[in-house]
């Protein structure tokens, strides 16, 4: 029979949270068992940084160019809207004209005639017009030609 020294040195007597914390101490340090450093962790999140940057500069770009893509279209239907105007409410006349349309877009319009038709009933007139909007150093405008046919000139 063993002394009762070798029993009790051979025995472990310490409480369950101890024991558990010498396991820890004890586990080897292998690749697969460690976690990320503060280097690795700081490296992760500059990446993702910059990711999320470009993102955001693409989708506000994008947003940019939806807005820009809708003044142009509200600005290509007024001009067809005026041009449908001219020889119909408005006089087919050689000359300039200009307006307002909802304090954003600006519209000009130059008639000037072209040829008489044989026998001096119709001329053809060359109608211009153009339509501008935001500030003078930026501006934006939309440029529509047309023909059209209206009484003789004097």
């Amino acid at each position: 029979m063993k002394p009762l020294a070798e029993m009790l040195h051979s025995r472990d007597f310490t409480s369950p949270s101890l024991r558990s914390e010498k396991r820890l101490q004890r586990r080897p340090s292998s690749p697969s068992v460690r976690g990320f450093s503060l280097l690795e962790v700081l490296v992760a999140f500059a990446i993702l940084a910059l990711t999320l940057g470009v993102l955001l500069n693409i989708f506000s770009g994008g947003l940019r160019n939806l807005g820009d893509g809708q003044h142009y279209t509200r600005a290509v239907l007024d001009a067809q809207s005026k041009l449908a105007e001219i020889g119909v409410s408005r006089p087919l006349a050689p000359g300039e004209t200009s307006g307002e349309i909802d304090d954003v877009y600006r519209w000009s319009a130059r008639i000037s005639p072209l040829a008489l038709s044989p026998g001096g009933l119709a001329t053809l007139y060359q109608v211009d017009l153009t339509v501008k909007w935001g500030e003078a150093s930026a501006a934006r405008a939309v440029r529509l030609q047309t023909l059209k046919i209206g009484p003789p000139t004097s």
